[in-house]
């Protein structure tokens, strides 16, 4: 089996330990059935029925789900459990020529249970697939990403960030109001819940202007590093950031219309 992009060392080994112990429940098996030959498959089991497993002699089967490929089988590899026991499940898919020997399921399960130890092999295999696939889901899905975010207290008249400084946080008003200047002009506003002091984060470069208290105010900083996972892991505080940049270009391009 082979799983798309980089994976862990834990994955790889579980990965391994699969192989083995597919082989170890095959030991002694009849394959009665002579293997078949397919090219271009779009869902394996539209030609078979769904109590009928497949070892993997040659090429490649694909889990696909909404056509995408999650997971790829190849030589020695046991495919179609899930399908037999009808479950839900992806579907399994080739793009080129595969060679596949047919495994009755009823067979199987009765040579695995006749044997104390395959049943411990079989047991070790269920868990070795669905440890596989969290571990393997903890490495592609990022998980809701909670930022280390502190709150702090700022006096009417204080500077929250000052022009020319490094970026190291982005904040949010929670309760107050705020002024923004850029070389001692004011030149716009901020209110409860929006978010100010990211565009330098992104830039890299110090800050572009100066904010400082109307009101008592209470913000959250969060550090930089933690805003840009928290961005990438929750896309719609993206579209808020970018909702609240609008709002303000459009609030310096009403302004300058004003002045001329």
């Amino acid at each position: 089996m082979y799983l798309p992009g980089k994976t862990s060392d834990a994955v790889e080994q579980l990965l391994h330990r699969l192989r083995q112990l597919t082989t170890a429940l095959l030991e002694g098996f009849d394959l009665q059935q002579d293997s078949i030959t397919l090219e271009g498959v779009e869902n394996l089991y539209e030609l078979f029925d769904k109590d009928q497993l497949f070892l993997v002699q040659d090429g490649m089967l694909h889990f696909c789900k909404n056509g995408q490929n999650l997971a790829s089988f190849d030589e020695g590899d046991i495919v179609g459990i899930s399908a037999s026991f009808d479950m839900p499940a992806p579907v399994l898919r080739s793009d080129e020529y595969v060679e596949l020997v047919p495994i009755d399921r009823d067979r199987l399960l009765r040579h695995i249970y006749s044997d104390k130890r395959r049943q411990h092999y079989w047991s070790h295999f269920l868990v070795c697939q669905n440890s596989l696939l969290l571990d393997f889901l903890s490495d592609m899905v990022k998980d809701q990403v909670r930022p280390t975010a502190g709150f702090q207290n700022i006096s009417e008249g204080e500077v929250i960030i000052a022009q020319g400084d490094a970026a190291e946080h982005v904040y949010t008003i929670i309760t107050g109001e705020a002024d923004v200047f850029v070389d001692d002009v004011k030149v716009g506003e901020i209110g409860e819940e929006e978010v100010f002091g990211a565009m330098a984060v992104f830039t890299k470069e110090p800050r572009s202007a100066t904010v400082i208290a109307r009101t008592p105010c209470t913000i959250m900083a969060v550090p930089q590093e933690d805003f840009i996972l928290l961005i990438e892991a929750q896309p719609q505080a993206a579209v808020n950031l970018i909702e609240n940049l609008a709002r303000r270009i459009t609030a310096l391009n009403q302004q300058l219309i004003e002045k001329h």
